[in-house]
């Protein structure tokens, strides 16, 4: 949800019944203690089925060309849409939204007011706002541990973050006091982080919501089937965890046509509509072009802001997709991490809109724990993590 990311050639790599066995590794580091850093495995280092025949001397024949589920189509299309769209949004008048109930213009109270518009420091032409109530929830927190972490748009491509994600907690780099910002599935692993959950459970659940859209399709149900996953596996307090801490990004249409970072919620339900509000591409996600979030038109976070900045003085940014193909600046960690890497950006994307069997999830959460292992050799937790009392920043500089 929120993917942007090239279409360049299909991939020769394919996994066949017979290879899946393969990749059924089980990883249970504790630690970095548990990690020889300098003898990490890279992609090739597992048993991938080869591209070519090392010793025949006849050239294989091309791949096949690859037929593109219903699913993929109809993401690939609403996001093509969309984005020209979002593209075309600095030539797109400011819209007051208008209540259908009467003829009187919504008001705001004061804090629901636009408190913040900011240009983001790595990309000029990436604006983004914040309400008051938004700010003054950041503000209220004590403690700001520093780096953050900003999780990109990727759709199904979730188990990656949750890999990242496991290590860093794992090893010291997220604590609670943490800030977190996240775009689409990079949302909602922020709010999985926050609940306090494992990410091993949170993998279990997404293996479930794949299972279901396996059956029942992805395209246009989705978002239900999402909603319900968040409902279940969510704890009850989750907004009060998140609040000041995690910031989900948003894409709104009218009012303003920019990125709207939220981080103060009301209750469980308000932070399931934000996530939800994140992921929302349009036509995909559910058979609607848009969806409501606080009186604002909104669809998917990613298309306006595809890894937000946290509140921390510096942020690390992570992406699901290799960045340096995608031609994205100031990334710490992403599948670059391992330059080895089996997976094209076009199997990517299928699998980040159409769920992969659960044995490719696996090597996703796998591949993010490698990746985030690789980065944390050049950046040493001790080096890197500070605690600060001081009010957030809302400068953002790169750690990478």
């Amino acid at each position: 949800m929120g993917c942007m990311a090239p279409t360049p050639s299909i991939s020769s790599f394919f996994i066949s019944p017979s290879q899946a066995h393969r990749y059924r590794h089980t990883f249970r580091f504790r630690s970095t203690n548990d990690v020889n850093l300098t003898l990490l495995p890279t992609r090739t280092q597992f048993n991938y089925p080869p591209r070519v025949q090392q010793h025949s001397t006849t050239p294989s024949p091309p791949p096949p060309e690859e037929k593109k589920s219903f699913a993929v189509a109809t993401g690939e299309l609403f996001l093509g849409i969309a984005s020209r769209l979002i593209n075309s949004r600095e030539s797109t008048p400011v819209v007051m939204f208008e209540n259908s109930n009467s003829n009187s213009t919504v008001m705001y109270d004061e804090k629901e007011r636009i408190g913040a518009v900011m240009k983001d420091e790595i990309q000029s032409d990436v604006i983004w706002e914040q309400r008051v109530k938004d700010i003054e929830a950041e503000r209220s927190r004590r403690v700001v541990t520093t780096p953050g972490f900003s999780f990109s748009a990727a759709g199904l491509l979730f188990p990656y973050h949750l890999g990242v994600a496991h290590f860093l907690i794992q090893n010291g780099y997220i604590k609670e006091t943490t800030p977190l910002a996240g775009s689409s599935a990079g949302a909602i692993v922020c709010a999985v982080v926050a609940s306090g959950a494992s990410m091993e459970e949170a993998l279990i659940a997404t293996k479930i919501l794949a299972e279901d859209c396996r059956k029942g399709g992805t395209a246009f149900r989705l978002g239900a089937v999402l909603r319900d996953i968040l409902q279940k596996f969510l704890p009850d307090d989750v907004h009060i965890r998140s609040n000041g801490r995690v910031r989900v990004a948003v894409t709104q249409l009218l009012w303003r046509p920019r990125g709207l970072l939220v981080d103060q919620f009301d209750s469980k339900e308000d932070l399931i509509n934000a996530v939800f509000t994140s992921s929302f591409i349009p036509g995909y996600l559910a058979p609607k072009p848009a969806t409501m979030f606080r009186n604002r038109l909104c669809i998917d976070g990613g298309l306006t802001l595809f890894m937000p900045p946290t509140s921390a003085a510096q942020t690390v940014r992570v992406c699901a997709f290799p960045a340096g193909r995608m031609g994205l600046q100031g990334i710490g960690i992403s599948p670059d991490c391992n330059p080895e890497n089996a997976s094209s950006p076009r199997q990517l994307l299928n699998w980040a809109l159409e769920p992969a069997e659960d044995v490719i999830l696996d090597r996703l959460f796998e591949f993010g724990y490698l990746d985030a292992a690789v980065w944390a050799k050049e950046n040493p937790v001790e080096k890197l993590v500070q605690d600060d009392t001081t009010a957030p920043a809302f400068g953002n500089s790169i750690v990478q």
